[in-house]
């Protein structure tokens, strides 16, 4: 008869070969029984795959989490999380502004878009639509945070802000006389790219209203004549 220790061994020792295994193959290579196999991979520890039916097996030693606590093995993926399900409520947990479908498809990669609802239904996490579904954490105040975040994020990016020439503080007006004194032959389009250089923003038409305002066009046929 076979020793404790030597079908824990048994069990083991494949995965050091092989990197992953169904229990088919562990029931194989190992000569136990089911019951036996599963006593000895509990003693032991081990990864089921959140992929593929949950069919492959590893073990700790083996496995290769990254910093997400992910780990695939070609075509076979596992988590340091458990199922599928677990997984998916670990990082929206403790995500920083929750997560679409697509941006947990990318993380995962498996098509996750058929467990959401029902764990959204389940109350195991929450969700909010922002021209699509995002998801997030239960705890309210956590909640509350990603929320916002996923806001901020979502909102349409800062165009540049377009500065009229009567709004223009005494360090913009001085900054465009300069740059015609330095370049007298400047016109409207060459002033306009001159602020913009040095932030100032202003649409052409908002440089001629400032030339017309302060008669520069004429003042500077008078510096060229």
């Amino acid at each position: 008869m076979r020793t404790q220790t030597f079908l824990l061994d048994d069990v083991i020792a494949p995965f050091f070969e092989k990197k992953v295994l169904t229990k088919s193959e562990l029931l194989d290579v190992s000569g136990c029984s089911n019951m036996t196999l599963f006593r000895r991979l509990s003693e032991h520890g081990y990864f089921t795959s959140y992929n593929l039916n949950s069919r492959y097996y590893t073990i700790p030693e083996v496995a290769r989490f990254d910093n997400n606590g992910l780990w695939h093995y070609r075509q076979v993926r596992f988590s340091k999380y458990g199922t599928l399900k677990a997984t998916i409520q670990h990082f929206v947990d403790f995500s920083e502004m929750g997560y679409s479908v697509n941006e947990l498809n990318r993380l995962l990669g498996v098509r996750v878009s058929s467990l959401l609802l029902p764990l959204s239904n389940q109350g195991v996490i929450t969700r909010e639509y922002f021209n699509g579904w995002y998801y997030f954490t239960t705890d309210p105040v956590k909640r509350e945070q990603q929320i916002e975040r996923r806001r901020v994020r979502l909102a349409p990016s800062p165009t540049a802000t377009i500065i009229l020439p009567q709004q223009l503080d005494d360090k913009s007006k001085i900054e465009a006389l300069a740059g015609l004194v330095k370049h007298p032959e400047f016109e409207p389009k060459d002033v306009r790219s001159y602020l913009k250089a040095r932030g100032i923003i202003v649409t052409l038409t908002a440089v001629k209203e400032l030339f017309d305002r302060y008669d520069l066009s004429k003042k500077k046929g008078i510096r060229n004549s």
